[in-house]
Formats: C-alpha cells, structure tokens, sequence
C-alpha cells in the first residue's frame, strides 16, 4: 500500500482519535491534515513497517506540541499583560502635578483678590459663568468695551501673578 491509501483508509480514524485528545472536532481536522503532510514527508525518505502507528503517532505529538504552545503562549501572554499593566502609564495626574496644580491655583486666587472689585466680578463671570462680553456689560451697567477692557486686564493680571509665581 502506498502512504496515500493509508492515510485515506485510516482518516476518519485518525480523525475521531484527535478529537478525542483535542476536545474540537475542526481542530482534530487540522491536526490529521498536518499529520498526512509529515506523513507523506516521512515516507517519501523511508519505508515503514508500521505505517497506520506511525501516522497515529504523528497525531498524538502534533496534539502535544499544540497544547504545549498553547500554554506556553497564554504564560507569555498573560505575564506580558501584567507587566503591561504595571508599566501603563496612568491617566491619574502625578503627586507633583497635583501639588504644582494646587499651588497655582492658589496663586491664581490670591492674583484675583488683588483685582479691583469690577475688574474681578467681569473676569469671573467671563471665565467661570462663561457669559458674553454684551451679558458682562448689562449685568455691571457698563458699555460692551469697557467690559472687554476689565475682562483684558483681569487675565493679563493673572497671567502676569503666575508668571511670577506670586
């Protein structure tokens, strides 16, 4: 009989014997088309006095080697997920982020209690109100320029305290 005709005779064999060891019946198909590909290599370079063992015992290893790469991949996997996990760079600020956040705010603060009344109460309801120019002006009884013009000079103040770190 030639490798062929054995493969053939004992394939449906084979196959229900990977299937078992495998646990998937499309795995088990894979492993026994693996197998005919070595099988045929092993026989074109030698004759063999068991063939159907030997092609039983191709399916049995590359069974092995799978579930070995398997668990050595889902180790390397997982181990790199960890490390992965531990070096990702945290989307929470730094200790000295937040403490050089903490100080400028305070700076800015105390840059805005050194603005007069007017001037504070248009660049507040210009930055943290979010209002317009036009609803700064009717609000503080001003004209729309003047209030561009309080609004100019409390961020220009403010920007002139952080600077300085004062």
């Amino acid at each position: 009989m030639d490798s062929l005709q054995v493969f053939v005779a004992a394939q449906a064999e084979l196959v229900r014997y990977a299937a078992r060891l495998t646990g998937d019946a499309a795995e088990a198909e894979d492993v026994v088309q693996e197998a005919w590909l070595r099988f045929r290599a092993a026989t074109t370079a030698r004759v063999l006095d068991e063939p159907k063992g030997y092609l039983f015992r191709i399916v049995h290893n590359l069974v092995l080697d799978r579930h070995r790469r398997r668990a050595r991949e889902s180790q390397i996997f997982a181990s790199d997920a960890a490390i992965a996990a531990v070096l990702a760079p945290s989307d929470e600020p730094s200790q000295q982020a937040h403490l050089e956040a903490k100080d400028e705010l305070a700076l800015l603060r105390k840059a805005m209690a050194q603005l007069p009344v007017r001037t504070r109460r248009a660049f507040e309801m210009h930055r943290f109100e979010e209002m317009k120019l036009v609803e700064i002006a009717a609000e503080l009884g001003i004209s729309k320029s003047l209030a561009q013009e309080l609004v100019i000079d409390g961020v220009e103040h403010c920007k002139k305290a952080l600077r300085r770190g004062d």
